[in-house]
């Protein structure tokens, strides 16, 4: 499958929110961190009638705008990993405090008071197809980080685990650095080198070039 895939950074931290047709009725919406106007208009432009929200982690610059998002577009799936559950729904905003405490960034906390995050509707895990993309868990970044990969069409949605010439960082709650590490190395030896990456941030890039650039930096 060919997907017609859309960028928008959204949020503060300007998230990349991956956009593209399912089919006539349904768009997949990767990581909405915030609602923007561009973001509303591509939407409304192609006019849904339903949303599979897939998240890459819980973090909240990945899922702010989702309440925003499901106010017009009710008629939704939320998808996460089981083991960041606790990103969403009533525990949300405890476990936000605690993973961006050290960031002092309270502000991008507060509006959970008033604007909750919805409880997921369906959890991943690994190597479960979902829309026809396969499930990679690939934990460091938060203990449930995925990736989203399409062998046929040969592209991954990394979110925070892989960035061009980078990845996520593991320091914050649920970040280890080995973990991340582990999971770098099996995206460089199970992937084919031509996928091309799709990242949580910044610049698309392959995991050939990541394999030759970052692999010597892997204990």
């Amino acid at each position: 499958m060919e997907y017609a895939i859309t960028k928008f950074e959204t949020g503060y931290l300007m998230v990349n929110t991956w956009v593209f047709p399912l089919n006539t009725e349904c768009v997949a919406v990767i990581d909405p961190g915030g609602m923007s106007d561009e973001l509303l208009q591509h939407l409304q432009k192609l006019n849904p009638q339903h949303l599979e929200i897939m998240l890459t982690h819980g973090h909240f610059d990945h899922v702010g705008g989702i309440p925003e998002l499901i106010k017009y577009y009710p008629d939704y799936r939320l998808w996460i990993h089981k083991a960041d559950r606790s990103y969403l729904g009533a525990e949300a905003k405890a476990t936000h405090i605690r993973s961006f405490g050290p960031l002092r960034a309270e502000q991008l906390i507060e509006p959970l008071d008033t604007v909750p995050l919805p409880e997921p509707t369906d959890f991943y895990d690994e190597g479960d197809i979902v829309n026809g993309f396969t499930v990679l868990h690939t934990p460091g970044h938060t203990h449930g980080s995925i990736c989203l990969w399409d062998k046929a069409a040969s592209i991954l949605f990394s979110g925070d685990t892989l960035f061009y010439g980078s990845r996520g960082r593991t320091d914050l709650l649920d970040g280890d650095e080995s973990q991340i590490y582990r999971s770098l190395k099996r995206l460089f030896n199970e992937l084919p080198g031509d996928t091309q990456v799709y990242p949580g941030h910044g610049s698309t890039t392959a995991i050939g070039f990541e394999k030759q650039f970052q692999s010597r930096f892997l204990p």
